[in-house]
């Protein structure tokens, strides 16, 4: 996983004009052939899929009876063939693609992470609160208030004032509570951040995991630095018991102030003593002498950095290829950039030894795509064949335009075929997440892709998957119908409730008290009620009054 450049995010377009003529030639085109043009990549299995997610689709029902189709019967799963596998270590994955937490599409801008993020909203949906309905988490980037430009032809980078230190506040995660009805919660009194520097830079890789142990999830985020390439200090978050989350880094991390230019990151239990860990990449590690940094979790959320081999790379993840029990890490690197002309980086897998170490020498490398493909911005697993093992999922781009994804099967005993890449036939919208869900309920799971921002186009495409590593490309407008779509949310802001002082509880409880010793007799206690409320409200206005003349 990876946190992308500015260049890369709103890079302008070199084909406008192209583009527009093509659009002119799309609308003179007669809509039935075009209809049927896009309809004949895909196959029937999918068809009746989506003309039984939307009988009242014309266009469906009609290549329904074009191609004789009943779409009857049930769906038999592929029966594995593997041999037995042990029990496989936790990872982030398992969390973010748990099937029993409701998915959802949601909004790429929910005010107001629309004006506090400059560009790179990235989220996750978990059920944060323990509440029985999914919550969406969000990151980005901070907007410099001293900003001078963005070099948008070279690296990407933003350039600031005052010797290219870029200041303003940097913003917090942003956390949206959901409800039965649908509808998001802004809550920004939930996140707390009291360290010397608060807030992010430019937030990377959101890890979410349960670090310290106690039921509710917490979450980690890499940092790398909007300014330049050393990287900024990361987000440690752990939940406490009054419902918040608490920047921890002082207390719960070893280096707290530790910077690394850690474009991927992952978390997960590598070695094996039933708590979770964090990896992430360093790109400086020539000067570090290791392109891994794992931060151990001793049980109860404290993390201890320490170095652990591995491959220079862009994108991580962490996941048990070869069926060991232990978590291996699936790295991608840039396959035309200088770190691969030397033979730093690595598109492979650096295998675990167990104890949470990954040789660099220990790895099988993975087929790569150097001519048109040669960015990766992304990588997952999941296993898409219900043979037991984990394949493989690469998002690619030609430098960031052209997307495509690449899917490689896993065959057992470290053996792997590339399955080629499918291209997602637009210019722009690379992918930066991919997700997993069986969006059609037929046992197998299907993949969804996000973009963001100016970048959206492929934001929201699924591909559904007709078995034997067999893809249908659905574009975001027709993939409506596989999942709920919340990019509209009903957006409501949040606040914190009001905590009576030690003496105004006191009066609440007394008046509790009164009401109920005179809740069943039958007189009129409206003004004993009333003498009692104000009671509370001077003691409150004397709190205010003190702590006003304090600040004077």
């Amino acid at each position: 996983m990876l946190f992308l450049s500015l260049q890369a995010l709103i890079k302008p377009s070199k084909t406008i004009h192209l583009r527009n003529v093509i659009a002119l030639c799309v609308l003179l085109t007669p809509m039935y052939s075009l209809a049927n043009d896009h309809f004949s990549s895909w196959s029937d299995k999918t068809i009746c899929r989506l003309a039984k997610a939307t009988p009242d689709n014309v266009e469906y029902q009609a290549e329904l009876t074009s191609r004789g189709l009943s779409c009857g019967g049930s769906v038999t799963q592929k029966s594995s063939s593997s041999s037995q596998k042990v029990e496989r270590a936790l990872a982030g994955i398992d969390i973010e693609n748990d099937p029993t937490v409701e998915f959802f599409k949601p909004p790429l801008k929910p005010f107001p992470t629309d004006s506090i993020y400059f560009f790179s909203r990235k989220w996750q949906i978990a059920d944060y609160n323990n509440d029985g309905f999914s919550d969406v988490l969000y990151v980005g980037t901070h907007r410099p208030s001293n900003l001078i430009k963005v070099n948008y032809e070279g690296d990407g980078h933003v350039r600031c004032e005052d010797g290219n230190n870029c200041s303003g506040t940097q913003p917090l995660p942003s956390l949206f509570l959901g409800d039965a009805d649908g509808n998001l919660t802004y809550s920004p009194h939930l996140l707390i951040d009291n360290s010397d520097t608060p807030g992010m830079s430019i937030g990377g890789q959101l890890l979410v995991a349960h670090f310290n142990n106690d039921d509710t999830l917490d979450f980690y985020i890499n940092d790398i630095g909007i300014e330049d390439n050393e990287g900024a200090r990361d987000s440690y978050f752990l939940s406490q018991p009054d419902g918040t989350w608490l920047e921890s880094s002082e207390t719960h991390f070893s280096h707290p102030n530790f910077e690394a230019y850690n474009h991927g990151g992952a978390v997960g239990d590598i070695d094996n003593d039933g708590d979770m860990d964090v990896v992430y990449t360093d790109l400086n590690s020539w000067g570090r002498g290791t392109s891994f940094w794992c931060l151990m979790n001793d049980g109860t959320g404290f993390l201890t950095k320490r170095k652990c081999g591995g491959a220079d790379s862009f994108a991580l993840e962490l996941a048990d290829l070869d069926g060991d029990g232990d978590l291996d890490a699936l790295v991608g690197g840039h396959e035309n950039e200088y770190t691969a002309r030397d033979g730093l980086s690595l598109t492979g897998i650096v295998w675990n030894d167990g104890r949470g170490n990954f040789n660099k020498h220990n790895n099988t490398r993975l087929p790569q795509h150097k001519q048109k493909f040669s960015t990766i911005s992304e990588v997952s697993v999941s296993d898409l064949d219900n043979d037991g093992d984990l394949d493989i999922v690469y998002s690619r781009s030609h430098e960031w335009e052209y997307p495509g994804i690449q899917i490689i099967e896993n065959l057992g005993n470290k053996k792997f075929k590339d399955h080629g890449i499918i291209p997602t036939n637009e210019e722009t919208g690379f992918i930066f997440d991919i997700k997993f869900r069986d969006f059609d309920g037929d046992g197998d799971n299907d993949i969804y892709l996000a973009s963001e921002g100016d970048n959206d186009e492929n934001n929201g495409t699924v591909l559904l998957n007709n078995g034997n590593f067999n893809f249908d490309l659905i574009k975001p407008d027709e993939a409506l119908a596989l999942y709920t779509d919340r990019t509209d949310s009903k957006i409501i802001i949040g606040g914190a409730k009001y905590i009576a002082t030690d003496d105004e509880q006191a009066v609440l409880d007394e008046l509790a008290e009164f009401e109920a010793s005179l809740e069943n007799e039958p007189t009129d206690f409206e003004d004993a009620i009333a003498k009692r409320k104000a009671k509370v409200a001077l003691a409150k206005a004397k709190r205010i009054a003190d702590e006003a003349e304090l600040a004077e």
